[in-house]
């Protein structure tokens, strides 16, 4: 189901990309993607493109395997995929307590507040 992200991007690439995302108006819009940007809209606008599903259907409420089909093994291919993009590291525990899509935001947003309180 995921989209390997080598499928999507060369490695140099990754700063650079585009992705095709559903404003509210109901327009399609192409829009960079810049690396290491770690808030809500963009962590949903890389599981959409991942996952290959409209934006609409990544809410914060959105359950992973009930919402989206995502199993473990391909959520913790997501989880990585975040984490190589947005330059961080969840704890193993954390991993295991994501369910829905607004559990991996608020994992990622408080890794961001952690790293940048220690800088």
């Amino acid at each position: 189901m995921l989209i390997e992200s080598s499928d999507r991007m060369s490695e140099g690439e990754l700063g650079g990309r585009s992705m095709t995302t559903i404003s509210t108006d109901g327009t399609w819009l192409s829009r960079e993607i810049r690396s290491r940007v770690c808030n809500g809209d963009s962590i949903r606008a890389l599981i959409a493109d991942q996952l290959r599903v409209d934006i609409t259907r990544v809410s914060d409420q959105t359950h992973f395997a009930r919402d989206l089909g995502v199993g473990w093994l391909n959520r913790l291919e997501l989880v990585i995929i975040v984490e190589d993009w947005t330059g961080l590291e969840l704890q193993d525990d954390d991993v295991e307590r994501i369910n829905v899509v607004g559990d991996l935001i608020r994992f990622f947003e408080s890794a961001k507040e952690q790293r940048d309180h220690l800088n």
